[in-house]
């Protein structure tokens, strides 16, 4: 597995989806709306946006944006510590306020180009998904937890190396 120099965890991770999450609504909702345009984050959800960018970084950087697995679940990819922290929540919208520790993260996430670039990246081209979209989306024929379940089965960690080389070809369109 490759090592990252970061301090950066999967749950840092999933804390800047969900600041930038509530940062989009606030800023799009106007007075005049009826309904909020942008969807919260459930934790299927958070779990896609996760897999999207640990894979795009891998590609984009060829090192890890954290290094917790990634497990091949039955419904997609899933990091088991975010699981543990997020499941509460089972089907809702996650609601959490950032602490203070919490916000200095994401502040230097933000201040690390690359990270801050892949991150965005897969907000603003993946977050307009549905849940259950994203989730199809992991299970297309050929990516990678297809491929760990049709091999090993479910419950099984998807390789870093083999999430680098699938989004690649994103990677590759963005040159």
């Amino acid at each position: 597995m490759l090592k990252r120099v970061n301090v950066f965890n999967a749950i840092d991770i999933a804390n800047w989806f969900l600041w930038k999450n509530k940062i989009e609504q606030i800023e799009n909702i106007t007075e005049y709306d009826e309904y909020e345009v942008y969807e919260g984050l459930t934790h299927l959800k958070l779990q896609k946006l996760i897999y999207f960018a640990q894979g795009l970084f891998l590609a984009y950087t060829k090192k890890p944006l954290f290094n917790e697995k990634v497990m091949a679940w039955e419904h997609g990819p899933v990091v088991k510590e975010v699981y543990n922290n997020f499941s509460r929540f089972k089907r809702n919208e996650i609601t959490i306020d950032l602490n203070k520790k919490e916000l200095d993260i994401i502040d230097k996430l933000e201040a690390e180009e690359k990270i801050s670039t892949v991150l965005n990246f897969v907000y603003e081209n993946f977050g307009k998904y549905t849940a259950w979209q994203l989730r199809e989306m992991t299970h297309i024929k050929g990516g990678p937890w297809e491929k760990i379940v049709s091999e090993k089965g479910l419950n099984n960690e998807i390789p870093q190396k083999l999430m680098g080389l699938y989004f690649n070809k994103y990677v590759e369109e963005e040159k």
